[in-house]
């Protein structure tokens, strides 16, 4: 039984000012990703119990989220993929002795759109989640079909969706190694004992986001870190005053598109971003702090709308709620639409500790910004080896299993390869996730209609509307395919 109030006990406020200080310091890192660090601070939580654990890693998620834009605004170094669009309208103000001021006002920022994402999923997750609960097998491996396509699609950026579905299909194949959860028959097995109970989901993950970006930045020259005294930090609250109708608009959109499998923060943010020049008719990149409120707004109100499909329909909508799903199942908690069913209260708890996380992100913002201007001057030849200790400590830890290791860093090397060929590694995450459902709930609704399949499966109104929601995210991806390839090919031909 859980309550909303066990979110205020001593305990889940402590973990959770400990993940948000480690969040929050893993973000503002260059290099190291929320999803890196999601993986790899998951595992700590496995020797905490339940309510310790959620707010643990809610604390993480919350800290990270904000975490890039303090090197993005200050050091010109976004430390997370989402943080970029608040480098363009932050940086420019600590150029001119306002980075304090932008970057107090990003932590304001942050801290409203939370509360806006809040909101949101407490007052639409038990909507969502009745709603859902009228689907049967058939409708549950439908919605797992279109989320993998539909993160394919989406987390492309901008480049072909094929490659993406390609990455979504690798991630499905690798969900269907171990016991067939029907009949209990070995599937892609190999005779390896240790796949029979299929590929543990965070080693995976280690792999792709961990040790693939070890390597990357091996290879890579480090950028040069220009850093700036960031003057008197103070938030502006006359500045939100000023332009809270920006911070209603951004933190809608962070919202709705953080529901969006494969959408989540860097798109909204930089939805957010564009739609704000147009609405004010200035240049952010000149220095805004319009745009920088409007960027952090969105960037945390995201948080809210990433966890509504996972809480309401157990799909993630980014690979960082995955890895949250992932530690919350090995404490026995499988979110989806019988988690109150099943957990009493779990809702009202988590709501909590997302509340609590939101309060130390927004102190903590404030208390470790000098500690991390200092941390940003090491070396990445200093800082990458001890990610990769820690990754490799990560993956032992799951399972005390030597083999988890090897997991991590063959799905290291391979993610390494296929970031490199452009394919994006987000679909096969979800695909892993989503790949277990699908497969289950079709083998469940094969056996329920085998006398009539067909015929029934085609009646049911709620499974029709989803495939032909499959179908046009099919077709609406083919159709971008072949025209960006149309102008890519009108380009390269030269006149006569």
């Amino acid at each position: 039984m859980f309550s909303f109030f066990d979110a205020f006990q001593s305990a889940p406020v402590l973990y959770s000012l400990i993940g948000a200080a480690a969040g929050i310091i893993w973000g503002a890192m260059p290099g190291l990703s929320m999803t890196m660090g999601m993986a790899l601070l998951a595992t700590f939580s496995y020797g905490m119990d339940i309510g310790s654990a959620c707010a643990f890693l809610m604390g993480v998620y919350t800290g990270a989220t904000f975490g890039g834009a303090i090197s993005a605004v200050l050091v010109n170094i976004p430390g997370t993929p989402d943080s970029v669009p608040i480098q363009m309208a932050g940086y420019p103000l600590t150029r001119k002795g306002r980075g304090g001021e932008a970057i107090a006002t990003a932590i304001f920022a942050s801290f409203i759109g939370n509360w806006v994402g809040i909101l949101a999923l407490a007052l639409l997750a038990p909507l969502l989640i009745a709603f859902s609960l009228n689907f049967g097998a058939w409708e549950q491996f439908l919605l797992a079909l279109w989320g993998i396509l539909l993160a394919g699609s989406i987390g492309s950026e901008g480049q072909s969706p094929i490659k993406g579905w390609i990455s979504g299909w690798i991630g499905l194949a690798i969900a269907m190694v171990g016991m067939e959860p029907i009949l209990a028959y070995p599937r892609l097995v190999f005779d390896v004992p240790e796949l029979r109970g299929g590929v543990e989901f965070i080693p995976v993950l280690i792999g792709l986001f961990g040790i693939a970006e070890v390597m990357r930045m091996a290879r890579s020259d480090e950028p040069a870190r220009e850093g700036r005294a960031p003057g008197r930090i103070w938030p502006r609250f006359d500045l939100l005053r000023r332009y809270y109708r920006s911070a209603i608009r951004s933190s809608v959109i962070g919202t709705i598109i953080g529901v969006v499998p494969g959408g989540g923060a860097p798109m909204a943010n930089f939805l957010s971003y564009e739609m704000g020049q147009r609405a004010s008719g200035k240049d952010f990149s000149k220095g805004s702090m319009e745009g920088v409120i409007c960027t952090g707004t969105s960037d945390n109100a995201a948080i809210g709308g990433s966890l509504l499909p996972a809480l309401a329909l157990g799909i993630p909508s980014s690979a960082a709620i995955a890895v949250f799903m992932a530690a919350l199942a090995y404490h026995g908690v499988v979110v989806g639409p019988s988690v109150e069913q099943s957990q009493p209260g779990f809702l009202g708890f988590l709501y909590g500790t997302l509340i609590v996380a939101n309060i130390a992100m927004y102190i903590l913002g404030f208390a470790l910004l000098k500690p991390i201007m200092k941390l940003l001057k090491m070396p990445v030849h200093y800082l990458m080896p001890m990610v990769a200790m820690l990754c490799m400590i990560g993956a032992y830890s799951v399972q005390l299993s030597v083999f988890d290791m090897w997991i991590a860093v063959i799905f290291g090397i391979i993610g390494f390869y296929l970031n490199r060929a452009g394919f994006p590694l987000a679909p096969m995450v979800f695909a892993m996730i989503l790949g277990k459902i699908a497969d289950e709930n079709l083998r469940k609704s094969v056996i329920i209609f085998r006398d009539d399949a067909i015929g029934t499966l085609l009646s049911r109104p709620v499974g029709l509307v989803i495939i032909v929601l499959i179908l046009l995210t099919i077709a609406y991806g083919l159709h971008g395919s072949l025209t960006r390839k149309s102008s890519a090919d009108g380009a390269t031909v030269s006149p006569r």
